[in-house]
């Protein structure tokens, strides 16, 4: 296990021991917490193209993925998912959430972390992550140089 990641996220918790017991369990460690914001989509492919884009502008955080229930959870900084009330493929989960983790380092229950903490707290950019989106929704939407999935196209 990813130590600083471990430690910030068992710390998010109200009570990082209960965490820890439940990672040790085999148990996703439901964590509610003010310390992040998440917003959920719904499209693999979508959260794919913006992971890969927000990785290279150094603006991603903790990104966590339940591939077979179709969820990827991003997490912003606290209060900043209201911006996404509306947006077409998200849905902005309540403050105090319980958010389903998995150990930093280790799969669990077909959960897993797409880019892991760090333990610096550093938190996704909600308005690159909302560009982002939106350009993969609609590559005519301006906010990235490219479309990241037409990176791996060849021409026939």
């Amino acid at each position: 296990m990813t130590a600083a990641g471990a430690d910030w996220l068992a710390h998010c918790a109200l009570s990082p021991t209960t965490v820890r017991t439940q990672w040790c369990a085999g148990e996703l460690a439901p964590i509610r917490t003010t310390t992040w914001s998440v917003v959920e989509t719904h499209d693999v492919v979508q959260a794919a193209d913006a992971l890969l884009a927000l990785r290279r502008t150094w603006r991603l955080g903790p990104v966590l993925a339940h591939p077979e229930g179709r969820r990827i959870w991003w997490l912003l900084p606290p209060g900043q998912a209201a911006a996404f009330d509306g947006f077409p493929g998200a849905v902005v989960r309540p403050a105090d959430w319980a958010l389903p983790c998995p150990p930093v380092d280790e799969p669990l229950c077909g959960h897993g972390w797409l880019e892991k903490p760090d333990g610096t707290g550093h938190l996704t950019d909600p308005h690159h992550l909302a560009a982002t989106l939106a350009q993969a929704n609609d590559p005519a939407v301006p906010g990235l140089p490219y479309r990241p999935s037409t990176m791996w196209r060849t021409a026939a």
